[in-house]
């Protein structure tokens, strides 16, 4: 009788002590915080067009320990996010169906969207270090991956004086009167030069905007900026490639 006691008295103090540590593992859980950008497109888009990249996402923002905003391009949205074991979970990423995603020993993040983008590898994500009041930072990496940089603007073949800053957030200055520039990475800015091209826009103070085709030679360091076809009526994109615009380089 006493062995019996001594059995039960056993399991129940087990079963407290699993809950007890149970309850303190979830009462310790804070979940995730940070901005994490898409490495993986990143650095496909240096030497591409980003438009025809497939892409599930850009950029993870963990603003509190059970939910994620996530950046798609012109659109975004808020989803659940949940700990799984080893692994997480974003709620009803796909419809009704979740996806799973790991955080890494260097800190980074492999989101498992290979089904999703139809390729081979998933998607790793790296966390923002640039010091921020937007709440994404995804468009400021696009930036600094592809673009930003200090140039001169040649003519012809010559060098001139004229210096021209575009820089990671975004600003420019020395380039007619243009104040900001965005880079065209989704949305229905990819199919508005033909061929499918890089475009930039640039605005001014006034709003007004320009889209320009553009070139990347990294091994010059050279940015050919094109001009491109005004848009016809009633015809959706089909803008042809023109003249050189301005050529910018390092």
């Amino acid at each position: 009788m006493k062995s019996t006691q001594f059995t039960i008295s056993g399991i129940l103090l087990s079963f407290v002590f699993f809950t007890s540590c149970t309850k303190e593992n979830e009462s310790s859980y804070t979940g995730l915080s940070g901005k994490f950008v898409n490495e993986t497109f990143l650095k496909q888009a240096a030497d591409s067009i980003p438009g025809l990249i497939p892409v599930y996402c850009y950029e993870l923002n963990f603003s509190s320990k059970d939910s994620v905003d996530i950046l798609y391009g012109f659109e975004q949205s808020r989803l659940a996010y949940k700990k799984d074991g080893k692994k997480y979970l974003l709620v009803h990423a796909l419809q009704e169906k979740d996806m799973s995603f790991t955080v890494n020993a260097d800190k980074t993040i492999t989101l498992v969207d290979s089904a999703w983008n139809g390729v081979t590898h998933n998607s790793t994500f790296k966390e923002s270090t640039l010091v921020t009041q937007q709440k994404w930072d995804f468009e400021n990496h696009l930036n600094q991956q592809m673009i930003a940089g200090e140039y001169f603007l040649f003519k012809g073949e010559k060098q001139s004086e004229q210096k021209v800053d575009l820089n990671v957030d975004g600003s420019v200055t020395g380039l007619e009167n243009f104040k900001r520039y965005n880079l065209c990475y989704s949305g229905d800015c990819v199919g508005e030069i033909y061929p499918i091209s890089n475009s930039i826009t640039f605005s001014n103070d006034k709003k007004e905007v320009f889209t320009y085709a553009f070139k990347t030679d990294k091994t010059r360091k050279k940015l050919s900026i094109y001009q491109i076809e005004g848009p016809v009526k009633d015809i959706k994109g089909e803008r042809a490639i023109k003249e050189l615009a301005f050529d910018l380089r390092k």
